[in-house]
């Protein structure tokens, strides 16, 4: 069985993280600091937004196969996104974050741990492809409807989202308000695609690009991932903060 690190999922995950920090800039920017100019920016680069979650989410579950204890991690993800809920309704009560991708991220890897042998019974391709389409087909259950627009859909019934515990589900309620918000629905099908598709290539020799890092500053970023997301944000507003005072 191999046990080379496979850098390559790092050098990706430090992507995500780039274009992590550089949207909370300008999102900072805009809607904190009231930037009107660079307002059209945001506007153009919000719908590619959801792709920095989906590789978050999707290498969390692939490097679930090749991680040594998923429930610590999970625990541990855990905690840090109850500190983070803690902070921000410290700090700032407006933009709380109740159940944001850190709240999903150990709940989904504890979900995992429970769940393991159940998943190693599963064909590894079918759950791949299965999991994908899922993802794709109840992305929008927090918008209240199945299906992809402008494709006939399915209007989910409002008596769901009276309930503010279901929000976590992914059915949110009206009193329901998160700074970050990553419910199980639809998340936890992008999560499991990532799963199966490590089961799969767990154990094999891959290509030699998978181990060999080529962007040692990314595969860098990408290995200290946690901590960078959670000292970016108040770094982006410190800092603007501080230029804003000098301007």
């Amino acid at each position: 069985m191999n046990s080379k690190r496979i850098c390559l999922f790092d050098e990706i995950r430090g992507f995500a993280v780039i274009l992590m920090v550089i949207y909370h800039t300008l999102f900072s920017m805009v809607f904190i600091f009231e930037s009107e100019k660079l307002y059209p920016l945001m506007m153009k680069i919000m719908p590619y937004e959801p792709l920095i979650p989906i590789l978050f989410i999707s290498i969390c579950g692939i490097v679930c196969s090749f991680s040594r204890s998923n429930l610590k991690r999970g625990i541990r993800i855990f905690v840090l996104a109850i500190i983070v809920t803690v902070v921000t309704y410290v700090f700032m009560p407006e933009m709380t974050i109740f159940f944001g991708i850190l709240h999903f991220l150990g709940i989904v890897l504890m979900i995992y741990v429970l769940t393991e042998k159940l998943t190693d019974k599963i064909n590894r391709m079918y759950g791949m492809i299965v999991s994908v389409l899922l993802f794709v087909v109840f992305y929008n259950v927090p918008q209240r409807y199945i299906g992809i627009l402008p494709y006939p859909y399915i209007r989910i019934p409002d008596a769901l989202y009276q309930y503010y515990w279901l929000s976590f589900i992914g059915f949110p309620s009206a009193d329901f308000t998160s700074g970050d918000y990553f419910p199980l629905i639809p998340y936890i099908f992008l999560f499991f695609s990532g799963v199966f598709l490590g089961k799969t290539i767990k154990g094999k020799e891959l290509p030699s690009f998978f181990y060999q890092s080529y962007l040692p500053p990314l595969d860098f970023i990408g290995r200290h991932a946690l901590v960078i997301y959670l000292l970016h944000q108040p770094l982006i507003i410190g800092i603007l903060y501080m230029i804003n005072l000098s301007g």
